[in-house]
């Protein structure tokens, strides 16, 4: 009888069943983290949005480049939220869900969003071209009626 040769161990069912079960033990938590409607902002507004398991709390916290220290600005069951109001400036956001048995997650990665609102110059240019808009519309109604009732059409 010939002895076999040894051959080295099939890894490849192990490997497959890693990668088949790792997936599976990501929890929502794990990817908990918060997403902004945009980066930058000219209107001062943001709406963040997060998905968070069910009947969970989230809280959620400010700051400014300036001044790192955060304020709590939320804290709820909702999965979104927006904030108007904010003047020119960097904004961070973090949040962190608060569990059933009362414990807290780590806090997310800040994300940032900076507001900078229309110059004095393009917001009065706005202005001036909704004005024109209107006088023109309204010019077109009254030379219009003018026209109809000497042609002595009926409005």
């Amino acid at each position: 009888m010939t002895p076999k040769k040894a051959s080295a161990p099939n890894y490849f069912g192990f490997i497959l069943i890693f990668f088949l079960i790792l997936p599976c033990t990501v929890t929502a938590i794990d990817r908990f983290g918060i997403t902004p409607s945009t980066t930058n902002s000219n209107d001062g507004s943001v709406n963040l949005s997060w998905t968070i398991p069910d009947h969970t709390l989230i809280e959620l916290q400010q700051a400014t480049r300036g001044n790192p220290t955060y304020k709590l600005i939320y804290k709820g069951t909702d999965t979104a939220t927006v904030i108007t109001g904010l003047p020119d400036g960097n904004y961070l956001y973090r949040a962190r869900l608060i569990q059933n048995d009362g414990n807290f997650t780590e806090w997310t990665e800040p994300v940032s969003v900076i507001v900078e609102h229309h110059s004095l110059v393009r917001a009065f240019l706005f202005f001036v071209v909704g004005g024109l808009v209107f006088l023109g519309t309204f010019l077109l109604i009254l030379f219009g009626a003018k026209a109809a009732s000497k042609r002595g059409d009926v409005l």
